[in-house]
């Protein structure tokens, strides 16, 4: 049958069902886009990843002295004789056993507690005489060290070099791991064993024995060169960097420092893109220990209550462990910028990976993926995120009488973004319900959150210097290029030449806490950087445990650094104009 003409009417009806049902359509298919965030997803697929200036590759910095003789280089990296001579002083510096605890009375206080820094110094004095007699040296709150190389040119500012000490203590129980004495600075031909020998004595002798070649082969600072060691980093510093710091600014001046390189992190195998990468930390986390105590009446343990102040104390630190801190990612942490970079210069990371890391700064879905994929590691998942852990207990004397006293104390590292009055309120805010429930009064860092009760009390207080998250220091500017293009110099045309790529250093962030906290009002160019390579630097020198350790061929690698990085910086062109 052939259809009949349409009227107006029916026309207008048609076009009206055809819109309502385009209407419907638009708007379920906007539905399905932000429900699956299809949009989003859209966005990191048309992000570029050709942008090189997020993470510039910077040109190889060599010193002058280089091209006219760089003997002295090939000395310290391929010369056996040299290796043995380098392996008897770091052998003999582990062999003084330095170690500290916490909370170390000061000097004048208890002067027994350190004596065996006095030994230390006269080791170090015997072993680098020509340091000794050629640069100014001064001991701070008796033993800390400074060394200055005074420079011809008063208009640039000095370098400074720092380490510590001061090392861990062995525990007796772990003797029996070691698989050399902890203080005999064993060398096996590969790895040289020792409490110190990675956590830093290693970074104190190289930059002594670079002190030492400069000397010999005549060099003349035209920029100052500063040493600073001190003698409790493991106790948080209050007693030797503390007064350093104090006295480097009284005599050198506020912002007076060109740059600070501290221990570190170094040159690593990022797994991330597979290549070889250099890392200085250029932020540091910040630090707080809280101690809760909970006092509460004792009596016989055969008519116990529904629960024991031990009992309650555990109910406080399961509270603690199941409500862990939020991850947080932000262009203010250096592992953003050290993620971005491995994006832009990795040939192995997947493309789409490299576009969700690019847009992670100021995409929400973007910046979502990646915190998921740090959390997956816990190494990695402490860059972004405060940690918290439980370190010791205390409480209970007797098997047959109820604990009056239990203590807790909670280790806990900064997020960059955070502060350490946010981790105080946080862990107030969790008490709060504990105490309610158990009818205890509460007291929280010297505020009466709930008033005594005789059933027993909680108190909350700060157990050691807390500490904000360190200023991150600059990667714009002369200071960063030339430390990028030093390491370049050192680990391209010695360590792996055949490379086939430039290595990049990055920026990065410290878990732990250095000396250099102590050193702020110096400089804003602070690096907590080891230049050396290791696939796995905490396992393979098992730093703060049994059998430490250091392949030697890293501490040869970082005392070229040293070597070649202050006679590099030894020049006007160096400084931010």
């Amino acid at each position: 049958m052939i259809g009949l003409p349409l009227d107006d009417n029916s026309r207008k009806q048609i076009f009206k069902k055809k819109n309502v049902i385009l209407g419907l359509s638009a708007l379920a298919l906007l539905v399905v886009l932000l429900s699956t965030n299809i949009i989003g997803y859209l966005k990191i697929l048309f992000q570029s990843t050709g942008d090189k200036s997020i993470c510039p590759v910077f040109d190889i910095k060599r010193p002058d002295t280089f091209t006219k003789d760089n003997a002295t280089v090939n000395q310290i990296i391929l010369d056996e004789k040299f290796r043995l001579q380098s392996v008897q002083k770091l052998a003999g510096a582990i062999q003084v056993d330095t170690q500290i605890g916490d909370n170390q009375p000061d000097v004048p206080d208890a002067p027994e507690k350190w004596t065996q820094f006095k030994k230390f110094h006269k080791y170090l004095q015997k072993t680098f005489p020509t340091v000794y007699d050629n640069l100014e040296v001064e001991t701070v709150n008796t033993y800390g060290l400074v060394f200055y190389w005074k420079g011809s040119n008063s208009k640039l500012k000095p370098v400074m070099l720092t380490a510590h000490q001061d090392t861990v203590p062995v525990q007796k129980d772990s003797l029996k791991d070691w698989t050399y004495p902890p203080f005999d600075g064993h060398y096996d031909g590969e790895f040289i064993y020792g409490r110190g020998a990675s956590d830093c004595k290693n970074v104190l002798v190289a930059i002594l024995e670079s002190f030492e070649l400069l000397l010999e082969k005549g060099f003349k600072p035209e920029r100052g060169v500063i040493a600073s060691f001190g003698f409790d980093e493991e106790a948080s510093g209050v007693r030797g960097a503390a007064n350093l710091g104090k006295y480097l600014e009284k005599k050198f001046g506020h912002d007076s420092i060109y740059a600070i390189i501290d221990e570190g992190p170094g040159l690593l195998e990022d797994p991330f893109s597979g290549q070889i990468v250099a890392m200085a930390g250029t932020g540091e986390k910040g630090y707080v220990d809280i101690e809760v105590e909970l006092t509460a009446p004792g009596g016989h343990s055969s008519v116990p209550p529904d629960h024991t102040s031990i009992g309650i104390m555990s109910e406080i630190g399961y509270l603690i462990e199941h409500d862990p801190f939020q991850p947080i990612l932000t262009t203010k942490n250096p592992i953003l910028t050290y993620l971005q970079c491995a994006a832009v210069h990795s040939k192995k990371m997947p493309s789409l990976t490299k576009k969700t890391i690019l847009r992670a700064g100021f995409d929400k879905l973007a910046n979502s993926k990646v915190l998921k994929s740090l959390q997956a590691n816990n190494i990695t998942r402490y860059l972004v995120e405060t940690s918290q852990a439980l370190d010791i207990i205390q409480g209970g004397e007797k098997a047959n009488a109820l604990p009056e006293d239990v203590k807790l104390l909670v280790n806990h590292r900064v997020a960059i973004e955070s502060t350490y009055d946010e981790v105080k309120d946080h862990f107030a805010d969790r008490l709060v319900q504990v105490a309610k429930d158990h009818g205890l009064g509460l007291n929280a860092f010297g505020k009466k959150i709930i008033p005594d009760l005789p059933t027993g009390n909680l108190h909350i207080r700060i157990f050691s210097q807390p500490l904000n998250p360190a200023p991150v220091s600059p990667l714009n500017d002369k200071v960063w290029e030339y430390l990028a293009g030093v390491t370049r110099h050192i680990f391209e045309d010695y360590v792996y030449p055949d490379l086939g790529y430039p290595i990049v250093l990055t920026p990065g962030m410290m878990t732990g806490n250095t000396d250099t906290r102590h050193y702020w009002n110096l400089t804003r160019n602070i690096f907590r950087y080891t230049p050396f390579f290791s696939k796995d630097v905490m396992h393979e020198t098992n730093i703060h445990r049994a059998n430490e350790k250091l392949r030697f061929d890293s501490h040869l690698q970082l005392l070229a650094f040293f070597y070649e990085y202050i006679q590099t910086v030894n020049t006007p062109s160096a400084d931010n104009k």
